[in-house]
C-alpha cells in the first residue's frame, strides 16, 4: 500500500533501482474477527485471493501465507520474477482496484469486472485459485 499515491511509472522506476527479483508483497489486514462483519472480512480475502492470482501469473517460486481471520498479521506474498515491468504493472492495477481514488475509477471498474470474471471461472471449474487458504476463509465468511 506505500504505493497506493503512485503511478505505475513511479511503481516500475522504483523497482528497477532496486535490482531485485525476489519480492514480498504484504498487504495489511483491515477486518480482523470478531469485531468486524463476516462480510468485511471475507471480502477482504477476496481482495487476498485475487492479488494472489494475479501476481502467481509471472512469478517462479510462488508462496503466500493465510493469516488468521482472528489476528492482523497482514496478507504476503512472496516469489521471484524478472519481468518487473509486469509487476509494476500488476501492483499498480491490484492496488488502484481497492484504493478509493476519483481519478482512477476506470482502473477500480476494471479491477471489479476482473475479479468477477476470475471467481466465475472458479466456480465453472475453468481455473484452479493458486492461494487456496485464502478461498476457504472467504467462503467461511461470506457463507452466512
Amino acid at each position: 500500500m506505500d504505493f497506493s499515491d503512485k503511478d505505475f511509472k513511479s511503481i516500475y522506476t522504483h523497482l528497477m533501482q532496486k535490482s531485485e527479483t525476489h519480492f514480498c508483497i504484504i498487504m495489511p489486514r483491515i477486518s480482523i474477527a470478531p469485531k468486524d462483519h463476516k462480510i468485511e472480512i471475507g471480502t477482504e480475502y477476496y481482495d487476498a485471493l485475487y492479488f494472489g492470482q494475479m501476481l502467481s501469473v509471472f512469478s517462479h517460486d510462488f508462496c503466500y501465507n493465510v493469516p488468521s481471520e482472528y489476528c492482523a498479521t497482514p496478507f504476503a506474498w512472496e516469489f521471484h520474477t524478472t519481468e518487473l515491468e509486469k509487476l509494476a504493472d500488476t501492483l499498480h492495477y491490484l492496488i488502484k482496484g481497492i484504493v478509493v481514488d476519483a481519478e482512477t475509477e476506470k482502473i477500480m471498474e476494471k479491477y471489479w469486472d476482473d475479479k468477477e470474471l476470475f471467481w466465475s471461472q472458479y466456480c465453472n471449474d475453468e481455473i484452479e485459485p493458486v492461494c487456496y487458504g485464502l478461498l476457504k476463509i472467504m467462503e467461511n465468511n461470506l457463507q452466512e
